[in-house]
């Protein structure tokens, strides 16, 4: 390009629109680049090319993170589509956390009306009878025909000698186990399973399901259910008993229904909405490993609450050792206005009085952890239990 005076002149500088223009045909383009009578320095040149590879890098990012997220999206759809993952959620949440009210109700007062009636645990904890109690209590339940209710199978964790008398966990010897199975598990339908019974095989879980359900989890899933028998083994305790059982059936009833919310309700809705959200598959097995933490947190089940729950099995115990009292002698005859006596009258107040004192101080424990910000869910706890100030005025 010249001058006025006919001299060649400086170089055009490119403008911001030619720089761009250059970019496209450099860095997305096929197509020839068009003769431009402009000049670039050696400088702009490099600043091109440093932007081109800058721009061809987020390009096959994008194209790479695509890739991915469509690979993930299909291996979640396999395991809920395919594997039916949330089926088994559910059947695990039906029986082995007792949301099913009916099978829950039936198998524990099958199992305690046995223990009740003096059964040795040689007795009880034979394969015969364990199959016909869970058998009996999936024909009761709400969900005894779905596929996954053939999955379920007691297995014992040891033989006792002996039951302990006034035990809470008199039966922690006993596991309710279900297996994680891509196919319905027909062997308790099937042929007889007596040795399974008695020494129980490890948790079993098909692979690939064994990637978000682990060995740990369904341990978990079996605390939390040995703890659950428990509340039904004291609600049945309760359930004949006519001198102070109304106190000691709320405590119960109570400690149950905070369980019921916290698990069955609060914890596995937050379950619900990761799940709802989850991109891949490691997504969901944190959210079901999140879950089960959350419910063994707050049920009380770990390590850190051992303290208050080692007072909430001495209640329990005191519950038990009242209707033993109860029941070791029949009534007298009425032999004054006050009607009919009980030899072991002045016992079962002892046992009362005792079941006062640690209800209190279970309620003064709980109190502080959650005044002092500690476990804001056992906020729950104490609304259900002084719901009428009994617990704060006395």
């Amino acid at each position: 390009m010249a001058s006025a005076a006919g001299r060649p002149g400086p170089a055009q500088r490119p403008t911001p629109a030619v720089v761009e223009l250059w970019k496209h045909y450099l860095c997305c383009s096929d197509v020839p680049v068009p003769r431009i009578s402009v000049i670039f320095s050696l400088e702009e040149l490099k600043d091109v090319e440093k932007d081109c590879a800058i721009y061809v890098g987020r390009m096959e990012r994008v194209a790479r993170h695509s890739s991915v997220s469509k690979e993930e999206k299909a291996v979640v759809d396999y395991f809920f589509v395919e594997l039916n993952l949330g089926a088994h959620f559910e059947a695990l949440r039906h029986f082995l956390l007792m949301e099913d009210g009916e099978f829950a109700q039936s198998l524990s007062d099958l199992l305690f009306e046995k223990l009740g009636a003096g059964q040795t645990p040689g007795e009880l904890l034979s394969p015969l009878v364990l199959n016909s109690v869970l058998s009996k209590a999936l024909q009761y339940s709400l969900h005894g025909d779905s596929p996954h209710a053939a999955n379920l199978s007691f297995a014992l964790k040891f033989l006792p000698e002996t039951f302990a008398p006034n035990a809470p966990d008199v039966l922690s010897c006993l596991e309710l186990r279900y297996k994680v199975s891509s196919a319905p598990w027909r062997g308790r339908w099937g042929s007889p399973r007596d040795a399974a019974v008695l020494s129980p095989p490890p948790w079993q879980v098909d692979w690939p399901l064994n990637i978000v359900v682990t060995e740990g989890c369904l341990s978990r899933y079996g605390g939390i259910f040995s703890f659950l028998l428990q509340l039904k083994l004291m609600m049945w305790t309760l359930k004949d008993l006519q001198l102070f059982k109304h106190e000691m059936q709320h405590f119960v009833k109570v400690t149950q229904g905070y369980i019921a919310n916290q698990i069955l309700h609060v914890s596995w809705c937050e379950f619900q909405a990761k799940l709802a959200s989850v991109g891949d598959l490691e997504e969901i097995q944190r959210a079901h490993a999140e879950y089960l933490h959350k419910a063994v947190f707050r049920g009380l089940l770990t390590e850190k609450a051992a303290p208050v729950m080692n007072v909430i099995h001495s209640v329990f115990s005191l519950v038990l050792k009242f209707r033993s009292q109860l029941i070791s002698q029949p009534w007298g005859p009425a032999g004054g206005p006050r009607g009919p006596e009980h030899p072991n009258f002045a016992l079962m107040q002892q046992s009362y009085s005792a079941f006062k004192y640690y209800s209190h101080f279970l309620f003064k424990v709980v109190s502080k952890l959650v005044n002092r910000g500690y476990q804001p869910h056992l906020e729950d706890f104490l609304l259900r239990i002084n719901f009428n100030n009994y617990y704060q005025d006395a």
